[in-house]
């Protein structure tokens, strides 16, 4: 085994950027040699180079290319390592030999010093609880580190803002790097699964993306799977990550395994009005554009939107008045308004009928707009609808659309649609649930309320909060019929449950949906659509690559089969794939079968007894 030390250069020749450096590492690296990112400055970037043979002028042809720049390669002595820099020898060596994670990997460098990380914690817009969090960890770290102690360095997340914490956990990553907490800088994210199923101690990131389910019983808090998998988080030496809702973590808290496998808790709440505005300064600052923020304080509309949706309508908006030659350079709230009525306009019934599949759900949603357009609003007692089925079967997309379809058609008086969950209608204390609910409700008048995973209102438990807020809703349902629409949204068997926890609340139901699992085709159809959206194209053989995994996987789903989201991750990764191979954005079958072979995704052919396909085996 040979040992190198390798500096890339960041000034004179251009270092490619790091993401891509990133990728091509994932490829490069291997049982025959392996490169451990040793940190650097502005100057040049420093790795440990091992490999079984020794480096030739090919090797640096071939490393030239991964850093588009010409790098050195110091061979390193072995009487003269010291003990910091061989236990980063066996830490690469132990990557080398070692086989893959169980969940998906991304190479991760972070070279920023404290005040860079420091500015870019501060360009972040709203979460200032967040941002105190940080400077507090931050200084925890220093303590822990001063005094040679073992830290507790596991976060959980507690989210009841509804948005995307992608962000967040970047930068806690990046104050890990930069504490120097991290002796392989990647980050895996994966299921509880893949996090029981991974053994390598190598001192990374692993951000557990699954749902934390309790249970009361004697039973569970002697032999769960979750309590097994706590007690050896507890003992790793890698750092956890993971997120929850906030009665999700009122649950699971009271287990002392999970109160020490998680000593950090970090709480999101829902942004305000004020957050979301700088929110907007945020984005269209990127475009050098000044935000009108009286107007957006004021904004119903953008008081009810999520971060990604706001994300989407200022960029949208911003691409309009470029195109205008508007050289105000200043947005306002009324150009949301003026962007999401064009969309309005652009026919909410062809984006129905566009979607791939749900036939069925077409069917119905035609009858019922007939049907109130021949009769009128006051034909029926209330228009409240639930929605049944199994994820990325598209409820959220149907919802968004029918709240279109009903302000075109007059069915309500606005363009609408107030999207949340149980985190937006629970309180944190008797009383406070009552309150929380009724003003959500108060957002949507005039337009759609819809309650994503409203099952989870239902725990089973007497005492819950959720109960006060389906008395609340059901009352408005009542009381309110003619002036907004209720839509809850779920899967089939849990949702039904919740239903029945109030005597009134299944009767305030007018409409029940079904929305199927797709067929194999359906999901190859998806997975073309977004080839399209994205300018790529998909070869034929690559198509009947897909064709087979997906019935393989159709036939061996579970309960709750994540149908559109599965091919949404499958084609994220295939992706990847084909950017790191080609540039001609052309899907090929290795491309494909690259990702089906991946572990995660070829566990789903393999359920329920049945056996893998024969190119995954």
């Amino acid at each position: 085994m040979y040992h190198y030390i390798l500096r890339a250069p960041s000034g004179g020749e251009r270092l490619t950027a790091m993401e891509t450096v990133l990728s091509r590492l994932d490829y490069f690296n291997g049982r025959r040699a392996y490169l451990l990112f040793d940190g650097g400055d502005e100057s040049e970037k420093r790795f440990i180079f091992v490999a079984e043979k020794k480096a030739t002028k090919s090797t640096l042809t071939e490393l030239k290319g991964i850093f588009e720049a010409t790098v050195s390669l110091e061979e390193i002595d072995s009487l003269k390592m010291d003990g910091c820099l061989l236990q980063k020898i066996r830490v690469a060596k132990a990557l080398m030999c070692d086989d893959d994670y169980c969940g998906k990997q991304e190479a991760r460098f972070c070279t920023e010093n404290a005040s860079q990380w420091s500015a870019r914690v501060d360009t972040m817009a709203g979460f200032a609880k967040y941002k105190d969090f940080l400077a507090n960890f931050s200084d925890y770290i220093d303590r822990t580190g001063s005094l040679s102690a073992k830290g507790l360095y596991n976060v959980v997340f507690v989210n009841d803002s509804g948005a995307s914490l992608d962000t967040h956990i970047d930068l806690l990553y990046r104050l890990y790097a930069l504490k120097g907490l991290l002796t392989e800088h990647v980050m895996i994210k994966g299921d509880k699964d893949d996090a029981w199923r991974t053994e390598k101690e190598t001192r990374f990131v692993y951000v557990i993306e699954d749902e934390w389910k309790t249970d009361s019983s004697e039973e569970y808090f002697r032999a769960s799977d979750e309590v097994k998998l706590l007690h050896k988080i507890r003992r790793s030496s890698n750092i956890y990550v993971t997120s929850m809702r906030q009665e999700e973590y009122g649950k699971i808290s009271v287990l002392d395994s999970f109160k020490a496998a998680f000593a950090n808790v970090v709480i999101i709440d829902e942004l305000s009005i004020e957050e979301k505005t700088a929110y907007v300064c945020s984005v269209a600052g990127e475009y050098g554009f000044q935000v009108n923020q009286e107007g957006f304080l004021a904004s119903r509309r953008i008081r009810a939107m999520g971060l990604d949706i706001i994300e989407a309508s200022v960029r949208n908006a911003i691409q309009q008045k470029l195109l205008a030659k508007d050289s105000s350079f200043c947005l306002s709230a009324s150009d949301i308004d003026r962007t999401e009525e064009k969309r309005r306009k652009s026919g909410a019934f062809d984006e129905l009928e566009a979607l791939i599949g749900l036939s069925g759900v077409k069917t119905c949603v035609r009858e019922i707009v007939t049907f109130l357009r021949k009769r009128g609003r006051r034909a029926v007692p209330c228009l409240h609808m639930a929605f049944l089925g199994n994820p990325g079967t598209g409820k959220t997309t149907v919802a968004r659309i029918i709240a279109r379809i009903f302000a075109e058609t007059g069915i309500t008086e606005k363009d609408l649609l107030v999207e949340t969950d149980r985190g937006g209608l629970i309180g944190l204390y008797v009383g406070h649930t009552a309150d929380k609910t009724a003003r959500k409700i108060e957002s949507a008048m005039g337009g759609v309320l819809f309650i994503d995973e409203a099952y989870a209102l239902y725990t089973g438990d007497r005492i819950d909060y959720g109960n006060e807020a389906v008395a609340t809703l059901v009352k408005a349902m009542e009381d309110k019929r003619d002036e907004f629409v209720c839509i809850l949204a779920g899967y089939t068997k849990e949702t039904n449950a919740m239903l029945d926890m109030n005597p009134g609340l299944r009767d305030r139901i007018q409409f029940y949906i079904d929305f199927p699992d797709y067929s194999e085709a359906e999901l190859v159809r998806i997975f073309e659509k977004l080839c399209k959206d994205n300018k790529y194209r998909i070869s034929d053989t690559a198509k009947t690559v897909l064709r087979t995994a997906f019935a393989c996987m159709v036939a061996a789903r579970s309960e709750h089969f994540s149908n559109g989201r599965l091919v949404r991750k499958v084609f994220e990764r295939v992706r990847l794939k084909q950017a790191l191979r080609a540039s001609n954005n052309v899907i090929t079958e290795a491309d494909v079968l690259e990702v089906l072979a991946e572990k995660d995704i070829a566990a789903l052919c393999a359920r329920n007894g049945h056996s893998r396909i024969g190119f995954l085996a």
